[in-house]
């Protein structure tokens, strides 16, 4: 025969008032049939006090068994206030109403207008995180001027290799597309008017001063600022970075630096590289159109000059080194947690194409003004 456990010595005084005051245990063992008469009671009154500075014993049984009943009031329309436990139960009351009460509403949708406020705030941010970085880069490339021969020249060369020379099959492979398609295209209109040849003029300005450049650029994004991005950001999130600091170490100086200058010192020599990919394809559409091949590089002579090529080279070093910073500021400013690797991922390579076509625009303005 099981023995049914003791009733909890509970005691409510002032039963029948607004107010209730709790004297003894509150506990697993406190009967239930206990809180009828408090129900009845507290249906005809607007507002009630619970007095918990007299309990002895509270376990989460008889916090629950209050969280309920406070629950179960308040949806009646009584107002039901309660007073704190005694100090040493107050841990496993805050516990209880952490775990058992009533879930936080959730935060209210922004409108429309908050919406465009918060982004402008986190654009505004960004920028300024990115003029921070940029001054950090600088700073730290002076301060290795006067030792300039002990920076990490060899694993720049490592990273050059990697970033750079290993993107060549595809950045080539892009560019003669790109020479294809834009030759084919033009001289669907220029043989209407009896000037193909004017073909090798319209792809050679075109992938010299603007396309070979910027397609090399996108092609560095998306294979390189986003590994610079993940690398860093896996290292932050790791807490590694925390570990370079802690040792003295800059991470900006020793980590970002060496990428910054792999990738823009290698821009130039791919994009010249691409350049001639490009001007390949535009040379295999004339062929196809019944022109030699000497007669396509002798037309691209005429018009394309050495102020074009510096043009386009001086495009690849901006470019290269914004694609290198923007890929690891976002890094660096990962926050913890993988979600966060990738979401960091994601800004850097957003980040860098929408910069790179307002340089591109910024270039095409400021040449044309300078008549170059």
């Amino acid at each position: 025969m099981v023995k049914k456990p003791l009733a909890s010595p509970l005691i409510l005084s002032g039963a029948g008032s607004d107010r209730l005051a709790f004297i003894g245990e509150l506990t697993a063992r406190t009967p239930g049939a206990i809180w009828v008469p408090v129900l009845k009671s507290a249906a005809e009154l607007r507002a009630m006090t619970f007095d918990l500075s007299g309990l002895s014993h509270l376990d989460l049984n008889g916090a629950a068994q209050l969280l309920w009943l406070k629950g179960l009031l308040e949806k009646k329309g009584v107002k039901l206030k309660l007073t704190d436990p005694p100090e040493h139960l107050r841990p496993i009351w805050e516990l209880a109403s952490q775990t058992l009460g009533p879930p936080s509403a959730p935060p209210a949708s922004p409108n429309f207008f908050q919406n465009v406020g918060l982004n402008a705030l986190g654009l505004y941010r960004d920028s300024l995180d990115l003029i921070s970085f940029l001054g950090e880069i600088l700073v730290n490339f002076f301060k290795i001027l006067p030792s300039f021969w002990r920076f990490r020249w060899k694993a720049t060369l490592a990273i050059a290799e990697v970033s750079a020379v290993n993107a060549f099959p595809v950045t080539a492979l892009v560019a003669l597309l790109v020479g294809l398609i834009l030759a084919f295209q033009a001289a669907m209109f220029m043989k209407l008017f009896g000037v193909t040849i004017f073909v090798a003029d319209l792809v050679g300005l075109s992938i010299i001063r603007e396309l070979g450049t910027l397609l090399t650029a996108i092609v560095l994004t998306g294979r390189s600022g986003s590994a610079f991005s993940a690398q860093l950001g896996a290292m932050k999130s790791n807490q590694e970075i925390d570990a370079f600091i802690t040792m003295g170490l800059s991470p900006v100086r020793d980590l970002a630096l060496p990428r910054i200058m792999a990738l823009t010192l290698a821009t130039p020599f791919l994009t010249v590289l691409a350049d001639f990919a490009g001007l390949v394809g535009g040379n295999v559409v004339m062929v196809t159109l019944g022109y030699p091949v000497i007669v396509f590089w002798q037309e691209l002579s005429t018009t394309v000059d050495l102020s074009d090529i510096a043009t386009g080279l001086f495009k690849s070093l901006v470019f290269g080194f914004t694609v290198a910073s923007i890929g690891c500021q976002r890094g660096l400013a990962t926050g913890p947690g993988a979600e966060a690797v990738g979401e960091a991922t994601t800004k850097g390579v957003v980040t860098n194409i929408v910069v790179l076509a307002a340089l591109d625009s910024l270039f095409a303005v400021l040449f044309y003004v300078l008549n170059w």
